[in-house]
């Protein structure tokens, strides 16, 4: 199974609602994700969780049952054996069992059939041969985990190519996104900083953030899971969208600027975006619709006014400071204008849509049991 793309997405989403659930059972004071039997009296929670959590990965990755048990093995050193440890594993295994059976026909993990685009001013177009097939073509089968449907927040359609807000969104990117660009050197830094995923960094942020915060493991659980659920159906709803509108990326925009019917663009025949252009349609942003879905959950988890300190695999040895988490989003947004992947609406309307996924997230799934 591939790491990236949306399965990285789906199999967080699963291993953290598992682990969440299999707590919460023990000590109920959320609303669960799953329908199960109640567990058997002194079941160890820790010993649920983590058995719920391998329970998920050993089913996706067979292949690395090996590296999981010994992993598992680490996580039970600190847990007694008896009873409480056996109904524990039997009962994260039911949790595991039962996410993994309730997520077989999501379609997220089917390659789908091949996809024709078409060629006339607009449409995407693969960008660059070495970056493989489009990626998730098949998005538009894809089940959310806690929306109604993948359409339910679909953005309107991307600019008329005749208008002056695309005619704007395509200035701004060939002036400040192209290999040549000028640009500061804080400019190329947060550029590249974010390139890493966002489920990769929203996730190492939250797990920094809630080291500290002081809470129970249950509610660090019910964070996890919060947020992963927000980030799967973000990027099922962002692709759903980009499979529908099948907007052209900036590079073939620029190139083929002579076929927009738009008096205020120019084609740049050699223009090449500063950072290599994932391979899938333009709009919405993905990127954006993550970081904007993690940055909502987790300014309702930590405060709306948290900041806080992170890194990027992406550029090795860099910390970069953000005064909240709506600030990181927003200089996402701005990460992919410079790297020349993205127009502006597109990053805007990413955005709002992953803010409206995580708020229906927020107030419909995992709720406190005060608040039902």
């Amino acid at each position: 199974m591939s790491a990236g793309g949306p399965q990285i997405q789906r199999t967080l989403a699963m291993v953290h609602v598992a682990m969440f659930d299999a707590m919460n059972a023990i000590d109920p004071q959320y609303a669960p994700y799953l329908t199960l039997p109640a567990p058997p009296v002194g079941t160890n929670a820790q010993a649920a969780a983590a058995a719920a959590g391998y329970g998920v990965l050993v089913r996706l990755m067979p292949g690395e049952q090996a590296t999981l048990s010994a992993g598992l093995a680490r996580s039970l050193a600190d847990t007694s054996a008896g009873p409480g440890q056996q109904y524990g594993m039997a009962y994260g295994d039911l949790v595991a069992r039962t996410i993994y059976e309730a997520r077989r026909a999501d379609n997220i993990l089917s390659r789908g059939a091949p996809v024709s685009f078409g060629s006339a001013p607009g449409d995407y177009q693969p960008t660059d041969p070495e970056s493989g097939d489009p990626m998730n073509v098949n998005a538009l089968t894809w089940k959310p985990f806690a929306l109604q449907s993948a359409s339910q927040f679909r953005p309107g359609p991307p600019p008329s190519l005749t208008s002056q807000g695309y005619a704007r969104d395509f200035e701004e990117v060939k002036r400040q996104g192209g290999m040549t660009s000028a640009r500061t050197r804080d400019q190329e830094e947060l550029a590249r900083w974010h390139v890493e995923p966002g489920v990769v960094q929203l996730n190492r942020i939250a797990r920094t953030e809630a080291a500290a915060d002081g809470r129970s493991v249950l509610a660090h659980a019910w964070a996890f899971a919060v947020l992963n659920l927000a980030i799967a159906d973000a990027t099922t709803s962002v692709f759903e969208a980009k499979y529908t509108y099948r907007f052209w990326r900036p590079v073939t925009a620029i190139r083929h600027a002579d076929t927009d019917a738009n008096m205020e663009t120019r084609q740049d025949l050699v223009w090449s975006p500063f950072l290599a252009t994932p391979p899938h349609p333009e709009y919405p942003s993905a990127h954006a619709a993550v970081q904007s879905a993690g940055a909502r959950v987790l300014s309702a988890y930590f405060g709306r006014f948290h900041p806080f300190r992170a890194t990027s695999s992406t550029v090795p040895g860099a910390v970069r400071s953000y005064k909240d988490f709506g600030a990181f989003a927003e200089e996402g947004k701005l990460a992919r204008v410079l790297g020349g992947m993205h127009f502006r609406t597109s990053v805007e309307q990413g955005g709002e849509l992953g803010t409206n996924v995580a708020n229906w997230v927020l107030e419909h799934d995992l709720l406190p049991i005060s608040r039902r």
